[in-house]
């Protein structure tokens, strides 16, 4: 072959031509560049596995999996398949620590030691330095319940009394998943949970979910977690149940309205679901589930009470869902605490990533806190098992 003739070559994606006497010079430096190429792809790699770690040592599952999600598929372009292949067990055993423990370990360590910003967050609030005779969330909790957690009739009083912190407190709250979306981790599940409120925020959260159907998430069934709780009259009343004027989830023309309208929670989920606009393949495609779980009596006044999200959950797992993963829907600030519930209650059999909208913007900081002293308590009660 004569050296006169062109040879073009095409290495990582760059062309290189080959003349004359000038071949081997260019193919060392075709060499050098490959070395070069190598190298950077294995800074990449490092970087990429201690950002993982870091992530994970701080229990943000979620942050560490989508690190290692990204550097996986990075490298099946590439054609990395060795490397691939240890992000993808990585990816594994991150998705199954997200299934297990949520954000529950952004607050407190395998040993429910607390993490370094809840403790900054309580110092802001105003609670002492620990002591060593008693164990951390323990401390943290009879705290929390006593400066945190709303207390009945002083409720509207209290609602103003963190206002003043909220440049300080918001970005921490904002990190710990009380404020901003959450958007599902898969793309299939066994079903899907929409956790019971007042009208509104079932609206809100149904909305959520038909969101994540449109971006490719499915799931086979639907269970509506609420119970046999007498409706608020002021928020869901005949004219709500027709007025969609304030919600993204907007009722179809053809909806008729029924001749007796819901008393319960329970009976609202189901005249929400009928009304609704909902995609034509999810209402053929998903089984829906209406979980109503009983009023109690309370032990003290011996009056019925209202079931709690702990109640809708018992419910839920007595209608025998099979096993496997759910998304659980519903919003912030209560994603934290409603998805510690479900987890805690729940069997190990299944897995859950709890998912929302993001807070409204006029929120009180008050409510945050009222939601953190709360999922504190379920983390208190997990510790003690």
């Amino acid at each position: 072959m004569s050296y006169s003739r062109k040879l073009q070559v095409r290495m990582f994606g760059i062309p290189f031509v080959f003349t004359g006497g000038m071949i081997i010079t260019l193919l060392g430096m075709v060499s050098l560049y490959a070395d070069n190429q190598i190298a950077q792809v294995q800074g990449c790699v490092k970087a990429s596995q201690n950002a993982v770690q870091q992530h994970e040592q701080f229990g943000d599952y979620a942050a560490a999996l989508k690190i290692a999600r990204n550097s996986y598929e990075d490298l099946m372009k590439r054609g990395l398949s060795q490397d691939a292949e240890n992000f993808s067990q990585t990816v594994k055993r991150l998705e199954e620590e997200l299934l297990a423990f949520g954000s529950s370990r952004l607050f407190f360590d395998e040993n429910y030691q607390p993490r370094f910003k809840l403790l900054q967050l309580l110092q802001i609030l105003g609670m002492e330095p620990l002591n060593t005779s008693e164990k951390a969330v323990l401390q943290i909790n009879a705290w929390a319940q006593k400066n945190l957690l709303r207390q009945g009739e002083r409720w509207q009083e209290q609602t103003d009394r963190f206002e003043e912190l909220k440049p300080k407190i918001k970005p921490l709250l904002q990190e710990f998943g009380f404020v901003d979306a959450s958007s599902s981790h898969f793309k299939e599940y066994q079903g899907a949970i929409v956790h019971g409120a007042l009208l509104s925020r079932v609206r809100l959260r149904l909305h959520y979910l038909i969101e994540q159907w449109k971006q490719g998430v499915r799931f086979s069934r639907i269970y509506f977690l609420s119970g046999e709780r007498p409706l608020e009259a002021q928020y869901e009343n005949q004219d709500t149940f027709m007025d969609d004027s304030d919600s993204l989830l907007k009722i179809r023309k053809e909806w008729t309205a029924p001749l007796e309208f819901p008393k319960t929670e329970s009976e609202m989920t189901r005249l929400v679901w009928e009304q609704s606009e909902i995609p034509e393949d999810m209402r053929k495609e998903v089984e829906v589930h209406f979980i109503n779980a009983p009023m109690k009596k309370d032990l003290k006044s011996d009056r019925l009470i209202r079931p709690t999200t702990d109640d809708t959950v018992e419910s839920w797992l007595k209608a025998l869902p099979p096993h496997g993963r759910y998304l659980a829907v519903t919003n912030a600030p209560y994603t934290n605490r409603q998805d510690l519930v479900v987890r805690a209650i729940a069997p190990k059999e299944y897995g859950f990533d709890t998912v929302g909208s993001r807070s409204r913007e006029q929120e009180k900081i008050a409510i945050f806190l009222d939601e953190l002293a709360r999922f504190i308590f379920q983390v208190k009660q997990l510790s003690e098992k």
